[in-house]
């Protein structure tokens, strides 16, 4: 729908709606998820705190607006990566720049090596972004069962894993013996379930340690550039350093076609 669809209250109130993500997220960005106040947001748009009330519920709320809208841009930088932008959660609004792109025939290891530069690329350049989604627990918050931000979580998880379901559909994937073995263990098989099916394809519970252990391997680097935990060895950035274990990632899961 165009704002030439609408009429000029429904106008008004979606770009009131925009405003105030914009403010919050100035204020998510100035001062950090924990310390973010209704007050100052209203403050920040010009507006009365009663009369911020009528867009948005509560603190909780707005958080898990922000939260949730995070994790869409997360994946949609993602789908960009691999050929996929008509995906976004917004295919309307502008392509992000990103390190690499391929299309949808690329090999698959140029598929994932894209998806896990634009994971990087994304938590650089979105610190506080990173933060809110991944850094510590907001006191007294927490997420909606199975409300939007779980939705917008599945669509990072489905943009990152898609290029190692298409490894493992195409027989290209290598797993490691020890990480088949986790997947067989009591247990552990029945709490996989979540990631039995995904991006439309049934996984058997080896797929799914893989994607949790890629994930896990590629965030916990990302995690310590912005956090700062490399800054004092590479002050300009970790790219070099994220690109060799990159490279060692898929050297281990994808022998050469």
């Amino acid at each position: 729908m165009t704002d030439r669809d609408e009429g000029p209250r429904a106008q008004t109130r979606r770009k009131t709606q925009a405003d105030l993500h914009a403010a919050a997220l100035a204020e998510i960005r100035e001062h950090g998820p924990v310390a973010l106040s209704l007050r100052r947001v209203a403050r920040r748009m010009g507006m009365s705190p009663a009369g911020l009330y009528r867009y948005v519920a509560s603190r909780e709320d707005l958080l898990t607006r922000l939260i949730a809208a995070a994790y869409d841009d997360l994946a949609d930088h993602l789908l960009v990566a691999t050929g996929a932008a008509d995906e976004r959660a917004d295919p309307d609004a502008s392509v992000p720049s990103l390190p690499e792109v391929v299309g949808v025939e690329a090999d698959v290891a140029d598929r994932l090596r894209a998806v896990a530069l634009a994971y990087r690329h994304w938590g650089v350049t979105h610190p506080r972004e990173f933060a809110l989604l991944f850094g510590d627990p907001i006191p007294g918050y927490a997420a909606p069962p199975g409300g939007p931000t779980v939705a917008a979580m599945g669509r990072v998880g489905v943009a990152l894993g898609r290029p190692i379901i298409e490894a493992w559909s195409s027989g290209r994937l290598r797993l490691p013996t020890s990480w088949t073995e986790v997947g067989t263990r009591s247990g552990v098989t029945d709490r996989l379930a979540p990631l039995s099916h995904l991006d439309g394809v049934d996984l058997p519970p080896e797929v799914g340690i893989a994607l949790l252990l890629a994930w896990g391997r590629l965030h916990g680097q990302v995690s310590l550039e912005v956090f700062g935990h490399h800054t004092w060895l590479f002050p300009d950035g970790c790219e070099p350093l994220y690109r060799a274990e990159v490279e060692a990632f898929l050297a281990q899961l994808l022998p050469a076609a």
